[in-house]
């Protein structure tokens, strides 16, 4: 979880504590009195406390719960953000849908508490696969969707390839049999919107799904 809403808390705090401090005793020549820094620290407190809860609550607005990814809404918004870099850039963005095979079977065999660790170990392979520039989302249930800049046409089909590999090794020793089909489309070769781009690799992922 972040810390720029206790940072800015804690930094306003500061400066008006700064502040208050020059204009009683510098400005107004009060006499110094141990009690500003009780109230200082005081203010302090309550400035880190309330800049905890923002930073906690824009946490849970912008990522899922359980696996810590972002969610739907985050997701979109980056694209078009991103988007705008690419057309100025003359760049692309890949957008990757992810699908998990067989995720039904471990829920029915080992319980929905597996099936929640699962979708956790995979979250935290797509985190240490993709680059500090790309950005990972759950997408819902056990989809996820991944944004990867400058993602080129001709590489694409190698990236996915070793994306599922790192999926498969990360979850190897816990869940033997899971794999996922995955699709792929590319901005702006293959639509500019997001939802036409999702569409694309959507039923890129299906295929893939039914060519297992």
């Amino acid at each position: 979880m972040p810390y720029r809403g206790r940072i800015l808390a804690v930094g306003i705090v500061l400066l008006f504590n700064i502040i208050r401090y020059f204009y009683y005793h510098q400005y107004l020549a009060l006499p110094f009195n141990w009690t500003f820094f009780i109230l200082t620290a005081i203010f302090l407190s309550i400035a880190w406390w309330g800049g905890k809860q923002f930073d906690k609550a824009k946490y849970l607005s912008e990522r899922d719960p359980l696996t810590g990814t972002y969610n739907r809404r985050i997701v979109e918004q980056y694209f078009y953000n991103a988007a705008k870099i690419c057309d100025i850039k003359k760049q692309s963005l890949g957008v990757i849908m992810l699908d998990l095979n067989k995720f039904k079977e471990v829920n029915d065999e080992y319980g929905h508490h597996k099936g929640d660790e699962l979708l956790v170990q995979v979250a935290a392979a797509l985190n240490k696969f993709v680059g500090k520039h790309d950005l990972v989302a759950r997408w819902g249930g056990d989809e996820f969707v991944v944004l990867v800049d400058n993602m080129k046409e001709k590489s694409a089909d190698d990236y996915v390839t070793e994306l599922q590999r790192a999926i498969t090794l990360e979850s190897v020793e816990n869940f033997p049999n899971v794999e996922a089909s995955v699709g792929y489309a590319i901005y702006p070769q293959h639509g500019k919107s997001f939802q036409k781009l999702i569409q694309e690799a959507d039923a890129y992922m299906y295929q893939d799904k039914k060519d297992k």
